[in-house]
């Protein structure tokens, strides 16, 4: 429940009213595919069986269904979209975005609209992309990361599936956070981000705070939370 005391999303599923899933990777590290040579677990497979099983003990509409994830898990929902974006409604990412590997040979089966948020100054997950080494697991082991699609490139990438033009529309959100829009001929192409200037491997407006001399500074510029759920809340799966 870390994820949860962050973002506060248990709470907001109550009052909105929507089912909220917090499934974990084992050893508490999804098998992105930054690291090729890895098969195993095949959390791919393991996330679109969760999103069967969910399915089938509570009435959720199959136009609504969304990912979220921060660090790993937002270069794994970055996977998701790759690979099953028919499977999703939107997806949305905090201070991670996708294998490099992946995100180069990409061919998503449909448009998935996109909401990324990322910190200038993450050092966990470098803004523009590379290998990364950093503490991981359940066991906080040192380990290298596979090679990550910089944010401006998976950006990029991403509008050119979404058929999405612009960016049509930029804005200083806060004094900090900088919102940029890519616009599709639907809500369903949008992509839309947040870079937090100088922002770190943080939640923004986290509801814990967390160690800055581990991960960086954390904005309270905007509310991830909200701001995803606005995002998620405005958009179906055609």
């Amino acid at each position: 429940m870390r994820f949860d005391s962050w973002t506060g999303f248990a709470a907001l599923a109550a009052n909105a009213g929507f089912a909220l899933a917090l499934p974990s990777a084992v050893n508490r590290i999804w098998n992105d595919g930054r690291d090729e040579r890895r098969t195993d677990p095949d959390d791919a497979s393991y996330l679109v069986a969760l999103l069967d099983d969910a399915s089938g003990r509570c009435p959720i509409d199959p136009a609504r269904i969304y990912m979220v994830g921060m660090s790993n898990g937002a270069a794994m929902t970055g996977r998701m979209a790759i690979e099953h974006g028919d499977r999703l409604a939107a997806v949305a990412q905090v201070a991670g975005t996708a294998s490099a590997a992946r995100a180069g040979r990409a061919a998503p089966p449909v448009p998935v609209p996109l909401l990324h948020i990322h910190g200038t100054d993450d050092r966990l997950a470098p803004y523009e992309g590379g290998v990364r080494r950093g503490l991981a697991g359940r066991a906080l082991v040192w380990r290298t990361w596979g090679a990550s699609i910089g944010v401006e490139n998976w950006l990029a990438l991403w509008a050119g599936v979404n058929h999405a033009a612009g960016p049509t529309e930029q804005e200083t959100a806060a004094p900090d956070v900088f919102k940029r829009v890519w616009a599709g001929a639907t809500a369903g192409n949008d992509v839309v981000a947040y870079r937090i200037e100088g922002g770190g491997h943080t939640w923004p407006g986290a509801r814990r705070e967390l160690p800055r001399w581990l991960l960086g500074r954390t904005s309270y510029g905007i509310d991830a939370t909200t701001a995803i759920w606005e995002f998620f809340a405005a958009r179906t799966r055609s």
